[in-house]
């Protein structure tokens, strides 16, 4: 092999390892994510089990309700506040119409206004979402 081929084949594998390094270098390093709340730490508060009947129906719900929200001390406030935070999700429960309920577009609104209920009387925006451990209407 000539002087002249052995250059050129160095530089060549130079430049393609310098490559796949600037790609490892950039993607582990310089990337960052595209969407800013992947590594927002949320905390979560169990409210507990709800019983109640819905509105002036017969309809009953039964359910377990959990919060979550990126306010580290908030669930502590939901403790101390308890019996404020059960009144709130109970009126927002019954004020349902039972029919909407069983369908997930009802789920969907209901969760959004346990959110909002519940972010007005704890005066914060940091609630990010409900869940539902167990739920059943009848």
């Amino acid at each position: 092999m000539s002087t002249k081929k052995i250059v050129i084949f160095s530089i060549v594998g130079f430049i393609i390892s310098l490559a796949v390094f600037g790609a490892t270098l950039y993607f582990t390093v310089f990337n960052k994510p595209s969407n800013g709340e992947a590594n927002v730490k949320t905390y979560i508060y169990d409210v507990g089990e709800f019983s109640t009947n819905i509105g002036n129906t017969n309809n009953y719900f039964r359910g377990n309700i959990t919060i979550e929200t990126i306010d580290k001390n908030l669930p502590k406030e939901f403790a101390d506040k308890n019996v404020l935070v059960r009144d709130t999700i109970l009126r927002v429960i019954i004020s349902q119409n039972p029919s909407e309920m069983v369908k997930v577009e009802g789920v969907d609104k209901l969760k959004k206004q346990l959110a909002d209920e519940l972010s007005k009387i704890m005066e914060t925006d940091s609630i990010t979402n409900i869940y539902f451990t167990n739920y059943i209407v009848q």
